[in-house]
């Protein structure tokens, strides 16, 4: 709890003086973010006290479960834990039982919760009621987001706002697994590999702002649950995937620099300048790799480069496998990112095999190794 709280007795006294009516007055709920965000919404003035959406709460990142009746709402999040009833004066945070000073109620499928008891629940302080335009503001409200996953009997949980991941073991203990190193703000996905030697490359994603047009990437490799190796990538306006494992290789990037880590040990046999390789200091995706071959894209440009790792040859595979008229396109179109749409599909022998997906034409592309 926020003891800022506790030290505001003559604002609280100015809200208890609202005006009591029978029937809700509408007012207004102004407040700011922990983190700077601000807003303001809607509320509503019954018998003296002001309350507002419980959609506050989700909007902090927690999670609401209603029981079977619809009548006790619960709120969850990383760290914070929130239940009130409608009809009740009673409640429930952080698994202590409290008076919730007012008493909630639902209008037109819209939970209303004491907007004093709202803003303590999120750690924030009470500024000011102003009685005569019925403006309740409140700042630094807490943000409790988190998103979750469970893989081998252990629940895999990251705290948004600090990007800290942490890891819950089958009994219940939790401890700090990592951090990750930014905040995270879109819901995240989780993926899970075992590799062939017992390591687990966890990748977490978070595809975020509007339209989504940001692609961060977290690359951990863990072994006898602690992390040995990770890295963090963003890209923007770029969703393509970044290969996780070549052969006995586990690949990690940060977009400039390419790790190749050694499965089982987790020792780093080799590091690539992609940098150098690709020619600007631009993020690149790694699309595809084998000892002889390596495939990456700028994030900016978007060419697909084929690298030859024997000779150190340099290809833009659009000039090679696409037509006049597709090179045009793929040179001159920005939706919905600038570049080429080729994906690589498999090896066959001497043979790498592409699709274009601007066209979705069915047709397979084919670039030699060898030259022939």
């Amino acid at each position: 709890m926020n003891k800022r709280w506790l030290l505001a007795p003559i604002l609280v006294a100015s809200l208890l003086a609202a005006p009591v009516a029978n029937a809700a007055l509408p007012a207004f709920f102004t407040f700011i973010m922990d983190g700077g965000g601000k807003g303001t919404s809607s509320a509503l003035v019954k018998q003296g006290i002001t309350y507002v959406s419980a959609n506050h709460w989700e909007t902090a990142g927690l999670k609401v479960v209603w029981d079977k009746s619809h009548q006790r709402a619960e709120f969850t999040g990383w760290g914070k834990k929130i239940a009130v009833r409608i009809g009740s004066k009673q409640g429930v945070l952080d698994g202590k039982l409290v008076n919730v000073e007012g008493v909630p109620f639902e209008i037109n499928g819209q939970l209303y919760v004491p907007a004093r008891f709202l803003v303590n629940s999120l750690g924030g302080t009470t500024v000011s009621w102003d009685a005569t335009k019925r403006i309740y503001t409140a700042t630094g409200l807490l943000s409790f987001a988190s998103d979750s996953a469970e893989f081998g009997g252990s629940t895999y949980t990251v705290d948004k706002k600090t990007g800290s991941l942490y890891i819950t073991d089958s009994v219940g203990h939790t401890r700090l697994l990592t951090k990750l190193g930014s905040q995270l703000f879109d819901a995240v996905h989780f993926d899970f590999q075992k590799t062939p030697k017992g390591l687990i490359y966890l990748t977490l994603t978070d595809v975020y702002g509007e339209p989504h047009i940001n692609n961060k990437w977290y690359t951990l490799i863990i072994k006898d649950g602690m992390v040995i190796r990770q890295a963090s990538v963003g890209y923007y306006l770029r969703y393509g995937d970044n290969v996780k494992i070549a052969g006995n290789q586990l690949l990690l990037t940060d977009g400039k620099l390419l790790r190749l880590i050694e499965d089982g040990t987790g020792n780093v046999t080799e590091s690539i300048e992609l940098t150098t390789l690709g020619g600007n200091s631009d993020n690149y995706l790694v699309e595809g790799m084998d000892e002889d071959f390596l495939l990456i894209r700028s994030n900016q440009q978007g060419f697909l480069m084929m690298i030859d790792r024997k000779i150190g040859t340099k290809t833009l595979l659009y000039k090679v496998l696409l037509d006049v008229e597709q090179q045009k396109y793929a040179e001159t179109n920005d939706l919905p990112f600038y570049g080429d749409n080729l994906k690589f599909l498999k090896r066959e022998g001497e043979a790498l095999l592409f699709k274009n997906e601007y066209v979705q034409d069915g047709k397979v592309y084919k670039f030699m190794l060898d030259g022939s």
